[in-house]
């Protein structure tokens, strides 16, 4: 009926009174997933694998929070310990596999432990894996979406929208909605990119990546409004995914909201920790909301503007192009 916390507690309760069982471990596991808890989900697929270790269903469940633990390190701004995590369960789905050979959930996760790492070497391997899963159960969803994954990866966009289209044939995952939408956008198709993120959240009104998949795909059109609007409902459906505040601050920037972009792009910045390559446009642009405000914002905005351009080749003009602005406000100030 849709009560999942309600749900929760309850299966928390049952595990209690009978921690021998366990379907009602694979089940609990699951449902922590679907709202959000991996760390509990985590703590409980580890006394299940002691419970049960002949059981493959228990290590699928292992494989799956361990990667639902390993998506919530990247949206954190730490994807080397999501790296780790996604390692662990590519072991555990691997121990599924050994255990039963048929298990296609077993061998679409064992596909997502290596595809999330992102390593192009590993691709080849994942890509096998999650065949295998779409060879033994033709309508398995996750077999779908993590061959999908896996192509869209190497540039195969065409052939990786036809198998997120086939896994939606079997299952309407808001999962299989999201990657979708991401697919039209890398093929240039924003249209289309929203309407598969609007019926992700229609799916699962609660699906926050949905909401900030909305937000991204509206700042590209200048719908800044709107870009608000669902860049709001991400950060409070979840609040510790970096990028989400950092969209939700670019909307703020076009909106003239300097007061609070400052205050979404520093949430951003404080969660992913250090600058690096790829979350460079944050430390970036929370600077220059400093300096839109005025240059007497100048002493906080030059350390994000010099972290930036140490790390990021491509804010690296831009950024010394703050630093230079600052230099000169600071020589009209004191002649």
């Amino acid at each position: 009926e849709g009560a999942l916390e309600e749900a929760a507690g309850y299966y928390a309760e049952a595990v209690r009174l009978d921690a021998t069982n366990p379907e009602i471990y694979i089940r609990y596991i699951n449902l922590l997933i679907r709202i959000n808890e991996a760390e509990e989900a985590l703590a409980r697929a580890e006394e299940a694998a002691i419970l049960a270790p002949e059981n493959d269903r228990i290590w699928t469940a292992v494989a799956a929070a361990h990667i639902a633990n390993g998506e919530r390190l990247n949206d954190a701004g730490d994807p080397t310990a999501a790296d780790l995590q996604f390692a662990e369960a590519y072991r555990a789905a691997e121990t599924a596999i050994s255990i039963n050979p048929e298990n296609a959930d077993g061998y679409a996760y064992s596909a997502a432990g290596l595809v999330l790492q992102f390593e192009p070497q590993l691709y080849q391997d994942a890509q096998e894996r999650a065949l295998e899963a779409t060879i033994i159960e033709p309508d398995n969803p996750l077999g779908r979406l993590y061959l999908g994954i896996t192509l869209t990866n190497q540039g195969l966009y065409t052939a990786a929208r036809e198998q997120f289209q086939l896994g939606l044939q079997s299952e309407k995952l808001p999962q299989l909605y999201y990657e979708l939408g991401y697919n039209f956008f890398g093929d240039g198709n924003v249209s289309e990119a929203i309407l598969s993120f609007q019926e992700a959240v229609s799916i699962d009104p609660n699906f926050a990546p949905g909401y900030d998949g909305l937000a991204h795909m509206y700042l590209q059109l200048g719908q800044d409004n709107l870009a608000e609007e669902n860049g709001l409902q991400a950060i409070a459906l979840n609040p510790d995914v970096a990028r989400a505040h950092g969209r939700l601050g670019e909307a703020y920037v076009r909106l003239n909201k300097f007061e609070q972009a400052i205050g979404e792009f520093s949430k951003a910045v404080e969660l992913y920790g250090e600058p690096t390559e790829l979350n460079a446009r944050f430390f970036y642009l929370l600077a220059d909301a400093y300096l839109r405000q005025g240059t007497e914002n100048c002493p906080l905005a030059e350390p994000y503007f010099q972290q930036a351009a140490e790390v990021s080749i491509a804010y690296a003009d831009a950024a010394q192009q703050g630093l230079v602005e600052c230099r000169r406000a600071a020589l009209e100030t004191n002649p």
